[in-house]
């Protein structure tokens, strides 16, 4: 526990969240990171900047890229 949310703060529990996303980068499935990557060039603006950025950026996350993927 990380000593948020009334939880009492466990030591160690830093080590355990990175430990956890460590792995989930090395074994987890590496085929939703492309998926995303050609949703991205499929996403078509419909007249609302604010759910098209959202849309993308939604997509950026999955995708695991570090910037902003649609402008690669």
């Amino acid at each position: 526990m990380t000593g948020e949310i009334s939880y009492t703060r466990q030591e160690g529990s830093e080590v355990w969240q990175v430990f956890t996303e460590q792995a989930l980068r090395r074994f987890g499935r590496t085929d939703d990171a492309q998926k995303s990557l050609r949703e991205m060039g499929s996403v078509k603006y419909r007249g609302d900047v604010a759910q098209f950025l959202v849309e993308m950026e939604i997509l950026n996350i999955h995708a695991r890229v570090t910037g902003i993927a649609w402008e690669k």
